[in-house]
Formats: C-alpha cells, structure tokens, sequence
C-alpha cells in the first residue's frame, strides 16, 4: 500500500526564506547599531576627552612628598647663591620639596629659586631657618610652625616622632653612599624601618631608611624643623 505525499509548491519556499533572511537582516543591523551605541568613540576626539575631562590628581597636604634632585635637566642650570641651584641648591631643593608636602601646592626648586631670590641664604649659603620662615609666611592658612635652629639631633629626631619634618645641615660628613663637605638634607618620616631622608644630591639615600646611629655618624650639625599645620582648614 503507497502513502501518498503532499509536496509545497517550490515558489511558496522561496518567498518563505526569503522573508526569513530579511528579518535576520534587520535583526543584525538594528544589534550592530545598538552596539555601536555603547561603544567609545575611537577617533581624534576621545583624544581630546581625556585631555580636557579627565582630572590632575591633587596632592593631599601631609601625605606626598616628592624627590626633587639638585642635577635634574629642569633647574639644574638655573643660577643660584652665585652658582647654580645644580652645584649650590641643596637647601632651596630641600624647601621646595618641604613646601609641597606641607601644603599641597606644586612647587619646584626653579619656583622657589625665582620667588626668594638670594633671600634666604646667609653668607652666600643656604639657610634653612630662612627657607622654614618663608614657607610660613608665604602660606599663612596652613598653620605651618618652624623652630630656630636646634643644635642636637635628639631633639630634632623627637620632632620628627611626632610627625614634624626637619631640614638638617651636614658638614665634613658622609650619609650613606655620599661624603658632603657642606649639604643640607631633609629627615621627613619615622616609621619601623628607621627615618627616612630627601638628600637633593642623591636617590639613593632618599631611597632607604637610615637607623639613628647612622644619623649620628653623618655629622648633622644643626636642624630646622616645621610642624605640619591646618591643612582641613586650608582650602587648598
């Protein structure tokens, strides 16, 4: 016994596929175009986006402090205390360095060469009780304190366990990987590896922590130190 069979007609196929790859079609593109929605744009002007919207980060007053060194291509030929801030500038360096941690602004050893001129060196040298006053008066809203000149180094060193920073004067001595006949260097933070410096004539030394009988051998002479100041209340 044959079954018979029903067969569809070849052109009601054709129009049937035919609608059906039309609406994969439109259902591709109108995918396509939804993506491309949310896609960035990757021309020129994403560019220019993030060149314009994005942001400088903003040093926090108390907790960046940056290594500037007496040699970098930027100042080091800027003349300064008859010299240039390359061969003369370890105090000045030392005070830009201490002007931006303590209130947050950007300050570079050739801004501070061009605002205090030959103002804060004594004899021709660097003064860091002169640089601690200057940064005070220059940023009264900070609430910034500096000390005469302290002649020991466990006075100095007490300030600093207290969070205090101390710019520190060596003479015929040598820290670290460095022999100085005459620099001045900033201690700046205690913490359990021992206290830390910013030498403006070496990386190295601004690298590490130095433990105090290690202080004590580098012949520090004389110490100036700055409390850190109001900086909630200073607007910056």
């Amino acid at each position: 016994m044959r079954t018979s069979s029903h067969r569809i007609p070849l052109p009601i196929v054709a129009a049937f596929l035919c609608g059906v790859l039309a609406s994969m079609a439109i259902g591709f593109a109108l995918m396509v175009s939804a993506a491309n929605e949310r896609q960035p744009a990757t021309s020129a002007h994403t560019t220019q986006l993030e060149a314009s919207d994005v942001p400088a980060v903003e040093k926090t007053a108390g907790t960046f402090m940056p290594l500037y060194l007496q040699a970098e291509p930027q100042w080091e030929n800027v003349s300064y205390a008859g010299g240039t801030i390359g061969d003369s500038g370890c105090g000045l360096t030392c005070a830009a360095m201490a002007t931006v941690y303590l209130t947050g602004q950007d300050v570079t050893p050739q801004d501070l060469a061009a605002a205090v001129g030959d103002s804060c060196l004594t004899d021709g040298v660097n003064d860091p009780e002169k640089f601690a006053q200057w940064i005070a008066a220059t940023y009264p809203g900070y609430g910034i304190t500096a000390t005469a000149k302290l002649w020991r180094l466990d006075d100095a060193l007490a300030q600093v366990d207290a969070g205090a920073i101390a710019f520190a004067g060596v003479h015929n001595g040598t820290l670290g990987d460095a022999a100085y006949k005459g620099h001045v260097i900033m201690i700046w933070r205690h913490d359990g590896s021992g206290y830390w410096v910013r030498d403006p004539a070496s990386a190295t030394n601004s690298a590490r922590a130095f433990t105090r009988e290690e202080l004590e051998q580098a012949n520090l002479v004389y110490f100036v130190c700055m409390e850190r100041g109001n900086y909630d209340d200073a607007g910056h």
